[in-house]
Formats: C-alpha cells, structure tokens, sequence
C-alpha cells in the first residue's frame, strides 16, 4: 500500500511465535522496506514474549532509518496486556489502520512522494 508493507497478524503473539515475527520483520528490511505497519488487530494471546519482540522489531526499524507503526490488539487479555506495560511508551501504536498509514506517510526526510 504505497511502500508502507503491512505484516497482519493473528492468534498468539508469544514466546512460540515470536521469532517468527522478528524473521518477517527482517525480511521486509532485507528486502529494502522502510516503512512498515504491523497489524496486531486479530491477535487474541499476547504475552511478554511477543511484546519484547514488537519493541525490538521497533528498535530494528529505527536503527535501519526505517519506520514503523503498531495497530494494537483489539481483543480484550492482549489489549489488557498493552495497557498494563505501558507499551504505548516504547512503541508507535495507532487505533487504526488509516491513522497507522497516515502516520507512515511522512516519514524523517519528510513527505513521501507518490
């Protein structure tokens, strides 16, 4: 969608799944992607596991001058989790996916021509 490449995921965010995460994210940026939204709506299991691969994933991004945005879990234990930690202070999170995208289209060097 525009270069923003989208990683939608569902079921369990955890210590089974979390390398799993990590392998995609890392694809996207070996494969030149600089801007991506991870799409954690379906998720519906979310354990600490799961959170620290998001925020690593987040610091990968960064630190490879890319950027990213989170749409955080919808379902209720998961979204509890994110509440609870306090992610929003250590990730880019966005309530939807058209706030995720808006805030992908400008990115450090400023808008992103079409």
């Amino acid at each position: 969608m525009d270069g923003v490449r989208i990683l939608a995921l569902g079921g369990e965010l955890d210590l089974a799944t979390a390398g799993e995460l990590c392998a995609r994210v890392d694809a996207a940026r070996a494969g030149g992607e600089r801007r991506l939204l991870i799409d954690l709506g379906a998720v519906e299991f979310c354990d600490s596991s799961g959170l620290r691969a998001l925020i690593g994933a987040s610091e990968e991004v960064a630190a490879s001058a890319g950027v990213l945005a989170v749409i955080p879990p919808r379902a209720s234990g998961p979204a509890q989790v994110f509440a609870v930690s306090g992610a929003e202070e250590l990730l880019p999170l966005h309530a939807t996916i058209g706030a995720a995208l808006a805030a992908l289209s400008v990115d450090r060097r400023g808008p992103t021509t079409r």
